[in-house]
Parts: structure tokens; sequence; C-alpha cells
């Protein structure tokens, strides 16, 4: 490993990130459901102006992280979502969270794709995969930590866990100005020149990378499509469960508390999963990334379709940890994945964040789209509507598996 201090940087981020993440998700909710009694219509609204918001400045901040620095997109938009949890945490009013949800969603773009594209620099190895899928558990064993802390600071008051978060992740942006390295990565000297015109030649570079690639471009409905699907079930399936179950009288557990615990199985079932994968990855020295790809998302599909259906509690439980392993394993492969097909490094974060903003489009739409079944039918419809629309990725990854296993048939019959 080539350097060693960022790879150690890099597991601490997804330390910080995970936790602080899961301090603010695990009541936040609960929060929005109780005490903004918000209902699913506005929940899936609050989505919408987050995803808005970060279809809307994906690019530009993308371009910025490969114009400028990446480190720095990273603490500005570690600042930026700092201060959206803040926010919505201190005024429990349905038209501050959405203003919540955009500066949360601004910040996320600055992100999205430098996070990725720093340390793809930084260690320059062709085993990414590793890197995102040990960061992957590091994350996960934190996002325990945080769910615990959320629970235990929500029973203090519901909100204290939104704020403290906040407060966090603006702590830490100052963190990785100060002491993350940027070795791997040298500024574009056009941008003292010709700022503007430098970011709309890089955009327009990394969106000709994007055509004139056929992988990439499946990649763009992949995401979309993912975009489309993952709103409405992010946004309803708290409500399913606490709306069509009745949550077990276990002690004196409360809403949060079963929330927090839920969440927190489901992260120990994935840090499983993910350990199983990385270790056969480290004795094989490969991993079919397309191949695992397709069987995850197909069984992703009857996850939130079954989990929808449920008619008992257990099984209802059961199916949304299989749900939840399902998706958090998808998203360090997909990444690996993805990077490898970018052969350009300096365009990295360029088209990470066209593949970003691509998926707050499915977003946008999806969350509209799933809340018009929900007015005019059920939570339930609209969480069968979600495991629908993610149907057509299987078909993709199908394809793009059978390409690559036909490129490897022309040698073997040529020989």
């Amino acid at each position: 490993m080539k350097n060693p201090f960022a790879y150690r940087m890099y597991l601490l981020y997804s330390a910080v990130v995970s936790f602080a993440m899961a301090l603010m998700s695990t009541v936040a909710s609960v929060y929005y459901i109780r005490t903004v009694e918000m209902d699913a219509f506005q929940l899936l609204m609050t989505g919408f102006a987050l995803e808005m918001s970060v279809f809307l400045f994906e690019i530009p901040t993308g371009v910025v992280a490969d114009l400028y620095s990446r480190k720095r997109s990273m603490a500005i938009g570690l600042l930026l979502v700092g201060c959206g949890f803040m926010l919505e945490g201190m005024i429990p009013l349905f038209t501050v969270v959405l203003a919540a949800q955009v500066l949360w969603g601004v910040g996320y773009t600055f992100l999205s794709g430098a996070d990725q594209a720093w340390i793809a620099d930084e260690l320059k190895t062709k085993r990414l995969e590793g890197v995102l899928l040990r960061g992957t558990q590091i994350g996960q064993m934190f996002s325990l930590l945080g769910m615990l802390a959320g629970v235990l600071l929500a029973n203090i008051t519901l909100n204290l866990p939104l704020i403290i978060s906040g407060l966090l992740l603006i702590g830490f942006s100052l963190f990785v100005v100060l002491l993350f390295p940027e070795t791997g990565f040298t500024p574009s000297p056009a941008r003292r020149r010709h700022p503007w015109r430098s970011a709309w030649g890089t955009f327009q570079t990394g969106l000709g990378a994007v055509r004139r690639s056929a992988i990439l471009l499946a990649a763009l409905w992949i995401s979309l499509l993912t975009g489309l699907y993952s709103e409405g079930f992010d946004r309803l399936w708290t409500l399913h469960l606490l709306e069509n179950f009745t949550l077990p009288g276990i002690g004196n557990l409360n809403e949060v508390v079963w929330i927090g615990l839920i969440n927190a199985g489901a992260l120990v079932l994935n840090i499983l999963v993910v350990e199983g994968i990385r270790r056969r990855m480290d004795r094989t020295g490969r991993l079919e990334k397309v191949w695992v790809l397709l069987m995850l998302n197909g069984l992703l599909v009857c996850a939130i379709v079954s989990f929808a259906l449920a008619g008992q509690w257990w099984f209802a439980l059961a199916t949304y940890w299989a749900a939840a392993v399902l998706r958090k394993t998808n998203e360090p492969i997909y990444s690996a994945w993805l990077n490898e097909q970018i052969r350009d490094s300096r365009l990295r974060a360029t088209i990470l964040s066209t593949q970003g903003q691509v998926t707050s489009l499915g977003e946008i739409f999806g969350g509209p789209l799933v809340g018009a079944v929900v007015w005019k039918g059920t939570v339930s419809a609209g969480l069968i509507a979600s495991g629908v629309i993610l149907a057509p990725v299987v078909f993709l990854y199908l394809l793009l598996w059978r390409k690559k296993a036909a490129k490897r048939e022309v040698p073997s019959r040529s020989a």
C-alpha cells in the first residue's frame, strides 16, 4: 500500500461519518413522525427536497473536486451536512426540515464522488474493493455505536441526537482540512486562469467519457433505477412498521429503542456478510462483481416485496433485515466496480458525480411517484411499487454479465 496514512484516515473518515449518520438517522424518522407530526406524503416530500438539491449541485461540486481539491470538497460537505442536521433538530417545523434537507443535500454533493476519488488517488491500487469493503465494515461497527448513542440521547430529548451529530460533523470538517493528506491529486493549473471555462471543459470531458463507454451508460441506467426505488423504501419502511404492526411488548422498550434495535440487527448481519465476501476475495484474489451485483439486486427485489406483503411482525422484521443487508452489501461492491470503469483518474470525481446526479434524478421522481401510489392506496402498495421499480436493474446486470462472459469465451474459442 503506497500511502498507509491515507488508508488510516479513510477508515477514520468512514468511522466518524457513519457514527454521526447513525446517531441522526436512528431517531430521525420517529422525530419526523412524532415531534414534527409529518404524514407519509410529507415524509416523501422531505426526500424530494433533499434529492432536488443533490440533483442541482451534484455535477458542479464534482467538478470542484476534480479542479481544486478532493479533501477540501469533503470538508465543505461535512460542514454543510452538519449544519443541516443541527437546523432540523433545533426547530421542529416541517418547513424548517425542508430547508435543512436542502442544506444537507448540497453538503452531500460535496462528499459524493470526492471521498472515493480521494482514496483512489491516494492509494493508487487496483484492489479498491478491498479498501471500500473494509471502510464499510468499520463504518458499520461505528454505526452500531451511533445507534446506541442515539437511543440513549433520545431518551433525554428526541432532537438531541440530531444536534450532536451536526456538531460532530462540523468539528470533523476542520480535522479533514488540517490533517488529511492529498498527495495523489494535482489541481488543474488552468483553474487560476479560466476557472469557469475549466469547470465546463471538465464536465464536458467527463460526460464524453460516459457516452463512449457502454458500461458507464448502463451504470447510468442502474443509478437512475436505484434512485427511483430507494426513495420510497427509505421514507416508508419505518412508517410501515409503526402503522401496520404492533411492536412486541418487551420490557419498556419504546419506538425509538425498537427502531434502533432493528437497525442495529441489520448492521450486525451486514458486518458478517461483508466479512465473508472480503475473506473470499482475500483467498481468491478476485471478486466477480457483476455476478455478485446481479444476485444481490435480484434478492433485494424479492425482499422488498415480501416486506411490503408481510402479515406477521417477525416476518416483516426478517424481510426488512434481508433488504437492509442486501442494500448495504451492494454499495461498496458497486462503487468498486464503477471505479474500475473510469480510465482517467482526473475525471473520477466528475464521472462519479454524474452517476450521483442521475441517482438523485431518480429519487426526485421516485418520491412523488411512490407518493402518488401511497396517496391513492396504502404504505404497503408504495413499498411494492419500490420493489417493482428496482426489478429492471437485475435485467441490466444480467446483460452486463452475459456480455462479459461472451468476451471471455472468444479467446478460448480462438485458442
